[in-house]
């Protein structure tokens, strides 16, 4: 079991949970754009990106959760004092969290980190 990637938002802890449906609902919303694309080019996803994966990671909790409602969500993030940069690596967290991506993605954080270790 993957462990659960909490942010708060909006006033609340709201857990963000990804799967094969949502994934292809993103994917849609983007254009075709792929989610491995988006995910391996951070530079790329811009605030419309953002927005449609943070809705993606939420919609599992609230039926009916609007792009434009997840828009206001985040400009109160920001105006809370969260940043669009640490708003970003919540969702990246969850989204290699979910496995959706498969193991390789999930496995890239681990690599990192060892090779980080070295550098010290």
């Amino acid at each position: 079991m993957t462990k659960p990637v909490f942010i708060t938002i909006g006033g609340k802890e709201r857990r963000l949970r990804y799967d094969i449906n949502s994934a292809a609902e993103m994917e849609e919303l983007m254009g075709g754009k792929s989610l491995l694309y988006v995910m391996s080019n951070p530079m790329a996803a811009g605030f419309s990106a953002i927005r449609i994966l943070l809705w993606g990671g939420l919609k599992h909790a609230e039926k009916g959760i609007t792009l434009q409602r997840v828009g206001l969500m985040m400009q109160e993030y920001m105006e809370a004092g969260g940043s669009f940069g640490e708003l970003a690596g919540r969702i990246g967290e969850a989204i290699k969290a979910s496995k959706i991506m498969g193991e390789s993605l999930a496995g890239e954080e681990d690599t990192e980190e060892e090779t980080d270790e070295g550098n010290e």
